[in-house]
């Protein structure tokens, strides 16, 4: 049995699920849960989003036939926004994720999100700043689509902290010139927020004053990987909460 945890759901047949995984040994798995939306008890108290499961799953091809399942601990209940915030990271990984890469830096990270995420009553979106940033951020890096924070293309060197660098796309970080006072732009940073953003991905601590950073700087690594396609847990997020 490996641990895992359940990204997605969809019906299958008369009376099955495909499920969608994240294990460290496989990273993104599809299997069959067959006879699983009939079985409505099994459902509820194991085949669940951020419940952490140990999972048997059977057969060579690339969409497995779920085996025995255990629970690996108690669920970890979402409120409020964080639930949404589970539902986005969720989404991430469905899209960005290769299918049967081993991924234990991404579960290990997961797992820490969704300790976080559980431990929100979710009464406000800036509380879910700090762990989803720390999760992208993390996630880049593993993915191999964030260029070293602390590393200058131009001069192969450490950025300087009193510089100013501006992400370009396969190349990194190269120095640009502007007033003391001027304001930067969406593409450009800080070498002192990029120094700390490095530290922060090394030690998986967010202080509160770089999550502006942090957010434009995953925002820009992750268009390109996105694409046009938006993502429904955003665009869900929105309808909910448009009116609070």
């Amino acid at each position: 049995m490996q641990p895992a945890y359940i990204l997605h759901t969809r019906p299958y047949r008369d009376s099955s699920l495909i499920l969608e995984l994240l294990t460290p040994e496989q990273g993104r798995i599809g299997c069959v849960a067959r006879g699983a939306r009939r079985d409505k008890q099994r459902r509820r108290h194991s085949l669940q989003p951020f419940s952490p499961l140990l999972v048997t799953m059977l057969g060579r091809g690339d969409l497995k036939t779920l085996g025995p399942v255990e629970s690996a601990g108690a669920p970890l209940w979402l409120k409020g926004r964080a639930v949404y915030g589970g539902l986005y990271v969720n989404e991430l990984l469905m899209r960005l994720l290769p299918v049967g890469e081993a991924q234990y830096a991404v579960f290990a990270a997961y797992q820490t999100l969704l300790q976080a995420l559980a431990g929100l009553d979710g009464s406000s979106s800036e509380q879910l700043e700090t762990p989803l940033r720390r999760f992208e951020l993390q996630l880049l890096y593993q993915l191999g689509s964030c260029p070293p924070l602390g590393y200058c293309a131009q001069s192969q060197g450490p950025v300087a902290t009193g510089g100013t660098y501006r992400l370009e796309n396969e190349i990194g970080f190269v120095p640009v010139v502007r007033p003391a006072n001027a304001r930067r732009p969406a593409g450009e940073f800080a070498g002192a927020d990029l120094l700390a953003l490095e530290r922060a991905v090394d030690s998986g601590e967010l202080a509160p004053e770089l999550l502006p950073a942090a957010k434009r700087l995953t925002r820009l690594l992750l268009a390109p990987l996105l694409g046009e396609k938006p993502l429904q847990s955003r665009e869900l997020f929105r309808q909910v909460y448009r009116k609070q």
